[in-house]
Order: structure tokens, then sequence, then C-alpha cells
């Protein structure tokens, strides 16, 4: 017998208390209706409705097997929503310097543009080096420089940073060294370099870094496109340096094209 339809007629039945409206729910006719939960009593070797005339009542043994009934048929509808959204692609999982704040929407808008599932996650360089030698994530894209010995890498991008209005008084603020040790050294080297010697405040979160700046409380990193005028106004730029990294062939996902992968980050930066 087919087990799901006849709990679905014994569901039906024991929330209508009623076998002609029980059917009508299920768009049948009333008769195969009562067969079917006939049958279900027979298969169960229990009594599940007390009827007659007048009303329908469900028997103790009825009432105790309504629970898993319902939970049953709730599970069968849970299993053939997943079956019908499975599919066999797999997102790729991006791990994305947080300090990359704005431009880290416009790097996964290049990649979803190209047709890549993608999972992105935000993190500290160092951590997301990390994650991706434990094989938690797939790439990374991460400030440069970086211990990425056993790890494909891609070319060294530079993208210019501008420090906004008010560097040469206000505190500095940037994520925290333990982010990108190397690579938030050199960037204190360039300000002292370039005669900046506002302090400097080490603030994980993009959001406060972002409000401080706004607020006239602090000034900050804007990481921007070349510029026609940079070089008239060089004492404002800083050049900031990122590298892709994916797993070593052995130790790739399968499904995922980590070489395409590597390419396409590295567009999205170029």
């Amino acid at each position: 017998m087919d087990l799901v339809r006849h709990l679905q007629f014994f569901v039906a039945v024991a929330e209508h208390r009623h076998f002609g409206r029980a059917a009508a729910s299920l768009s049948m006719a009333q008769p195969p209706l009562s067969q079917g939960v006939q049958r279900l009593e027979r298969h169960l070797g229990q009594r599940l409705f007390d009827r007659d005339a007048r009303r329908v009542e469900l028997t103790p043994a009825g009432a105790a097997v309504l629970p898993a009934a319902r939970q049953l048929l709730t599970d069968v509808d849970a299993l053939v929503d997943q079956a019908r959204t499975w599919t066999d692609r797999r997102a790729a999982r991006i791990g994305l310097a947080a300090d990359l704040d704005d431009l880290a929407g416009r790097v996964l808008a290049h990649l979803t543009a190209t047709g890549l599932d993608v999972d992105p996650q935000l993190g500290g360089s160092t951590d997301l080096v990390g994650r991706v030698r434990d094989g938690d994530l797939d790439a990374v894209l991460v400030r440069h420089p970086l211990p990425l010995d056993g790890l494909l890498t891609g070319d060294v991008l530079t993208i210019p940073a501008r420090l906004t209005t008010g560097a040469e008084v206000l505190p500095i603020v940037l994520p925290p060294r333990g982010h990108h040790p190397a690579a938030h050294d050199q960037v204190i080297d360039t300000l002292l370099r370039l005669g900046h010697l506002a302090p400097v405040h080490e603030i994980t979160s993009a959001q406060e870094r972002t409000v401080r700046v706004r607020a006239g409380l602090a000034a900050g990193l804007h990481l921007a496109p070349p510029r026609h005028d940079d070089d008239h106004d060089s004492d404002r730029v800083i050049p900031v340096r990122y590298r892709v990294a994916v797993p070593v062939v052995s130790e790739q996902r399968p499904g995922i094209d980590h070489a395409h992968v590597l390419a396409t980050l590295q567009d999205a930066l170029r």
C-alpha cells in the first residue's frame, strides 16, 4: 500500500472530523477516502476512528498515531523540496581581506557577473590564509606580503590607496596589525617617509573606521583606481598590494575550478 497517501487520508479526516469535507480537501470522492482509511486501519491493526451517522472521532489509538503521522508527512514534503532544489553546482568558498572595504562588493559583483557561484567570507588576511591551508576556503584574496608557501599564488596586484582629508593632523585608522603584519608595517613606513606623523589607531570593524572618518574624527585609507592627478598629489597616495592564493592541486576541493577562480579574482582587481 502507499503508506504516505493513506496517512494523508487519515490526517485529513482527523482534521476535518468529517469524511465528506476531508475528501473535498483532497480533491477526491468520499468512497475511495473511506476505503483508504479502512485499509490503513487493517495495516496498522488499530481502529483509528469511531464513526456513526453524525460524528467522526479519533479513538485513543488514532490520537496516539496522529502526531507521528503529521511529522512523517512534514518530513516527506521537506525531502521532496530538498530533492527538487538540489544541484551539483558547488559554490566557491572565497575569503576576502576585510580591509578591501567597499571594494569587496565590486570584487564580488565581478565574480558573480562571470557566472561563478560564490560563498564570500571576510576576515583578516593571516586568518584567511590559515583557513585556506586547512581546507575551509577554496581561494583567498589577501594583503601582500604574507607567507603563502605551500599554496598556488597569482600576481602581486597594486591598488593605490588615497589618504583622506586630515591625515596630517588627525589619527589615522587602520585594520589591526595582526590582520597582515608585514603589509601593515609597510603602510606605517610609507606614512613616516611621506612625513605623516599622526598617530595610528588599529580598529577591527570597517564600519567603525568609516564612521570615524566621515565624522571627521580620523583619517583613513580609501582604495581607489589611479587618478590623473596622483603624480601631483603623491603625498596622499600609498600603494596597497594584494595577492590571490589557492590550495595546491592535490588539496583542491573536487568540483571547483580553482585556476578559474584565481584568474577571475585577479581580473576583478585589475
